[in-house]
């Protein structure tokens, strides 16, 4: 009965000037059992016959038939199903014991080792099970590697050189053992050997120059096509190699995950730190004296003719038109402004030591009771009455070490008023006794002291102002009375909130006339807001490259990575597809490793990221003065629980899925040929 035929099969190989045929329009059958030995010199065609026969290679021309059914590479391929190869080199897996290679083709057929058993012991080299074939004699590797070819009991057996590697013993040994499987079976070998061929061979074909010139047997007819039995896929061999493979790339796969932990560190932090930036400052700006204070004026633009330029004319408003720009804002004070007077930098001398400029801002509780508190850090008692108390804060003493609470600060303002037609000098002098120390928010914080408003004013209240008619006023009446665009008013009014819960709504008539208002509202706190927003956004913008940068080396590392590690295991990959891998299960195999590594570095990275956050924080507190800059959502995002726990893996599962399959798709073909030539 026929149960292999070649119907007039060529194949040529491209060269540099023609094509070369190592296989000329040979036509040949093969019976269902017996040993066909294939013989001819070097270059003859015979290693190409044997290749077209078992489909590792593809004929030019022609066509081969297996049970009446034409082989084509679309289809499922005869080796590793009705088909088994032997090689010269026996080709096993090394790091597997001699059970572990004979059973893996039926492990890729999902069932377990109890018939592997049984065929080593068929075979006696049961002794052999547990041994790693690694250490075995070539004649007893070759005898496990005819074991594997026969486990699964296939059709036909193709042995390539089976014995050229062997001494005469092992090749006795060998050659009866395939004398006895091809009785109920077809084995078709390869060889050099003639006194075994002719001793051991029930038929004998012959090639020279790629023609058969010799056949000890006639050809068979062409039988009816028969089905194809159907196998059952196994997928639990994949896990082993997986393991082994983990291991076998040890120093590679420690880059990765190295690598890979990194990564994904990198973006739990970048994104803890864009999740909590903003809440953190929003909890920490409310440490600072200026926190409920603002200044408002009336604005105003006029065009210069015959230019693009436009000037900005800022005057002070009533307290109704204040009222009218801070909407839903009640428990405050708009009061006049004296920085005229009294300006808001000025130099001061203690212990007959003149110190540089400083910034002197007004408040109004100077005895803190009404918000600062928490932020003493050391007081006397405070009084509240005069301009003579001062509250400082920490960077003040920071820049100033040689004072200290309780010393006198001394400072003088000169300024000149024309009423009415006559000039006034006005002089203010205090004596302000540091009475308490206040620990503000530190980022971008200046030294400051600060001084009663009341107390100023009625200073100025008892400070007199005279007209060309003689006519008498206090400063505060003067300044009260003046235009709204005079400089005795310093175009504005001062704004003091008594409510902390007051500040967001200042903060939205803030940006409510940020474009093209009527009114310009500034605050010291807002603005350190929005710089920290602008800084933040900065930093989050080269977080979010750093990111990009870091998942894209991350890609391309655990691509080059796989296609290595597939580079280096090609021969073993193109056997296991001869045992009846296919180049799905192979592409599987490194792409779970892939996965793996990238599993394992997230997993890792989101056990230890809590101490990494809080070494983040404890670096970023002592540059920026916030605590908590980082908050990672670990235990809920987007309202679902653990849902960042839950993204970072399937994300890493992904990334590791696909950075490894493409370049293993595109790149990583393993040529059965190429690969398992023995040499």
């Amino acid at each position: 009965m026929t149960l292999l035929i070649a119907k007039g099969v060529s194949k040529a190989y491209a060269t540099s000037s023609a094509p070369f045929y190592a296989l000329r329009k040979t036509s040949i059958s093969f019976p269902s059992q017996g040993l066909v030995a294939i013989k001819g010199k070097s270059g003859s065609g015979k290693s190409t016959l044997l290749n077209l026969l078992s489909g590792m290679e593809t004929p030019t021309t022609g066509q081969i038939f297996f049970q009446g059914n034409l082989l084509s590479a679309k289809k499922r391929p005869l080796l590793g199903y009705e088909g088994a190869m032997v090689f010269q080199h026996y080709n096993l897996i090394f790091g597997l014991s001699a059970l572990d290679n004979v059973a893996l083709p039926l492990r890729m057929r999902g069932k377990g080792k109890e018939k592997a058993r049984e065929a080593m012991k068929h075979l006696g080299i049961a002794k052999l099970a547990k041994r790693k074939v690694d250490v075995l004699s070539g004649g007893e590797k070759q005898r496990v590697a005819i074991c594997r070819a026969l486990v699964t009991n296939p059709k036909v057996i193709f042995a390539d050189e089976p014995t050229g590697a062997l001494d005469e013993a092992s090749s006795t040994i060998v050659m009866e053992t395939l004398k006895q499987i091809a009785k109920k079976r077809l084995v078709v070998l390869v060889s050099h050997n003639e006194e075994l061929i002719e001793k051991y061979a029930d038929r004998v074909i012959e090639l020279v120059d790629g023609r058969v010139v010799r056949d000890s047997l006639p050809q068979h007819g062409r039988k009816k096509a028969t089905p194809r039995e159907k196998y059952r896929k196994g997928v639990g061999w994949i896990f082993p190699f997986l393991v082994r493979n983990l291991r076998k790339h040890a120093f590679k796969n420690t880059t990765c995950l190295l690598s890979g932990l990194i990564g994904f560190s990198s973006l739990l932090l970048s994104l803890g730190y864009m999740e909590g930036n903003m809440p953190a400052m929003e909890e920490k700006m409310g440490e600072s004296l200026t926190y409920l204070q603002a200044s408002v004026s009336l604005r105003s633009t006029m065009e210069i003719p015959g230019s693009t330029l436009t000037l900005v004319k800022r005057t002070r408003p009533t307290e109704e038109e204040v009222a009218l720009c801070l909407p839903g804002l009640n428990n405050y004070d708009a009061v006049e402004d004296y920085g005229f007077f009294f300006p808001e930098t000025m130099v001061f001398s203690c212990h007959e030591e003149v110190f540089e400029p400083t910034a002197f801002c007004p408040i109004y509780d100077i005895t803190l009771t009404e918000y600062g508190q928490s932020m003493v850090v050391a007081a006397e008692p405070l009084s509240g009455d005069g301009l003579n108390e001062a509250v400082v804060n920490q960077e003040f003493l920071n820049k100033f070490p040689s004072l200290r609470l309780g010393d006198e600060l001394n400072v003088s303002s000169r300024s000149v008023v024309t009423v009415e037609g006559k000039q006034n000098e006005i002089f203010v002098e205090a004596s302000l006794r540091v009475k308490a120390v206040v620990k503000e928010f530190g980022f971008l914080n200046t030294p400051r002291i600060y001084y009663s408003y009341a107390g100023l004013k009625n200073v100025l209240a008892n400070l007199d102002l005279y007209s060309d008619s003689m006519d008498r006023y206090s400063v505060v009446e003067w300044v009260e009375r003046c235009q709204a665009d005079s400089v005795y008013g310093n175009y504005g009014r001062r704004i003091f909130l008594h409510d902390p819960r007051e500040v967001a709504t200042l903060f939205q008539a803030i940006e409510a006339n940020q474009n093209g208002g009527e009114m310009e509202i500034l605050s010291n706190v807002y603005s350190l807001r929005e710089s920290f927003s602008a800084l933040s956004l900065a930093f989050s913008s080269s977080l979010g490259l750093f990111i990009g940068i870091a998942i894209i080396g991350l890609t391309l590392i655990l691509g080059m990575a796989s296609f290595s590690s597939l580079v280096q295991g090609k021969k073993e990959n193109a056997v296991l597809m001869s045992l009846g891998a296919s180049r799905g299960d192979i592409l599987a195999l490194y792409c779970m490793e892939a996965m793996g590594l990238c599993l394992l570095s997230s997993a890792v990275s989101l056990v230890f990221i809590p101490v990494l956050q809080g070494f983040t924080n404890f670096l970023l507190e002592k540059e920026f003065d916030i605590p908590s800059l980082v908050r990672i959502p670990l235990a809920s995002y987007l309202s679902i629980p653990y849902g960042l726990v839950l993204l970072v893996l399937v994300g890493a599962g992904l990334l590791g899925l696909l950075s490894s399959f493409l370049p293993l798709r595109v790149f990583g073909h393993v040529s059965l040929t190429e690969e398992l030539r023995d040499e």
